[in-house]
């Protein structure tokens, strides 16, 4: 029984000594970031309120302990068990932190934490490529497809329900001339969605070199391989293609003949024919025939 006294008598006398060693120690005061986690959220709930990373906790106690306490990892828990759909302001005190003895809180930020919470619901959603800018001249976006083309998105059901798609991020196209797989995210801004399995999100842009047609006066006619006389000497040509094969091209290139081979003297009708480019196609002709007068031999 003795032997019990003294041991309690001795723990006493350590505690009075650490106490008097605390006490007498200077004093300081700093301010502490801990870091906030939220902790068994219900199922069927979402925070839809926007949630502080850090809980910036200003506190005064002895230097040893408080420099102690700058150099630790803290964290404070929110215990979100049995809340209900609505907005719960969530109070801090200073007794709400595990902090050593000897330590005072003396303010809180911020405090309260107003959370807001919603009933979740779950959609399979199809997904919608945003672009943003035009192709360079001569090229357009003939398609656009999204790998997946659906996914599976948790939210609040007051968001969800007359959802029609998940748009992506913005895809810059003004710098493609070719079919593009583009790496890419979803854009859940203002909206407190989330994939429910992560997944990456390609989009694939189909470009092409855009058509032009255009029409070009003047074009000379030739006879082959006998010499004759043209009336008209000249065609008018419309042309499709390539925009930029289109629009370099000169009536100069082009090439219109009527075939005068194993023909009389005389007057004929002949239908006019055009060497048309690679990559090009013939769209009109005008006129289509011409008078060729042949000439008797001397």
């Amino acid at each position: 029984m003795g032997h019990h006294k003294a041991l309690k008598l001795l723990a006493l006398l350590l505690a009075l000594a650490l106490w008097f060693a605390v006490s007498g120690e200077e004093r300081t005061e700093t301010t502490l970031s801990m870091a906030l986690e939220l902790v068994n959220t219900p199922q069927d709930l979402v925070i839809t309120s926007e949630v502080p990373p850090n809980l910036l906790v200003r506190v005064a106690g002895p230097r040893s302990i408080i420099n102690k306490l700058s150099q630790t990892r803290l964290t404070q828990t929110i215990d979100l068990a049995g809340y209900k759909s609505g907005r719960h302001p969530y109070y801090f005190g200073p007794n709400s932190f595990s902090i050593p003895r000897g330590v005072q809180v003396t303010r809180i930020t911020p405090n309260p934490i107003n959370l807001s919470v919603a009933t979740a619901m779950t959609r399979n959603l199809p997904i919608r490529a945003i672009l943003e800018g035009q192709p360079p001249n001569g090229f357009e976006v003939l398609e656009t497809k999204t790998r997946p083309e659906r996914v599976v998105v948790r939210g609040p059901s007051t968001e969800l329900q007359d959802l029609k798609f998940i748009n992506t991020l913005p895809i810059d196209v003004s710098n493609l001339t070719e079919h593009t797989v583009i790496s890419t995210d979803l854009d859940f801004k203002n909206l407190h969605l989330a994939l429910k399995e992560p997944v990456p999100i390609l989009a694939e842009v189909a470009i092409v070199a855009k058509p032009l047609t255009r029409t070009f006066t003047g074009v000379d006619l030739a006879a082959a391989p006998q010499a004759a006389r043209l009336k008209p000497a000249q065609v008018t040509l419309t042309l499709k293609g390539p925009w930029r094969q289109v629009k370099d091209l000169k009536a100069a290139d082009l090439k219109a003949t009527v075939d005068t081979s194993n023909l009389s003297p005389g007057r004929h009708q002949l239908n006019v024919s055009v060497a048309i480019p690679n990559g090009l196609s013939l769209v009109k002709v005008q006129p289509t025939a011409v008078t060729a007068t042949v000439a008797k031999s001397p």
